[in-house]
């Protein structure tokens, strides 16, 4: 809901996709740093640390 917020009010302030998507990113890392648990940490920051260009490509995969 909050990174909902953050991407809307991002998008609205005349970003870029990208320019949102890195600061979704930015949010999770952040969130993923508050993980005790060292395996899920590092799984968390995996999955922040996608490149947009490999998530647009997932995104329009699903959109196919």
């Amino acid at each position: 809901m909050l990174l909902a917020s953050l991407v809307s009010m991002t998008l609205l302030a005349g970003c870029t996709t990208q320019q949102a998507y890195s600061t979704g990113q930015a949010w999770r890392q952040n969130e993923c740093n508050k993980l005790t648990d060292m395996s899920e940490r590092q799984r968390c920051m995996k999955e922040a640390g996608q490149p947009y260009d490999a998530y647009q490509k997932d995104v329009d995969n699903i959109k196919k």
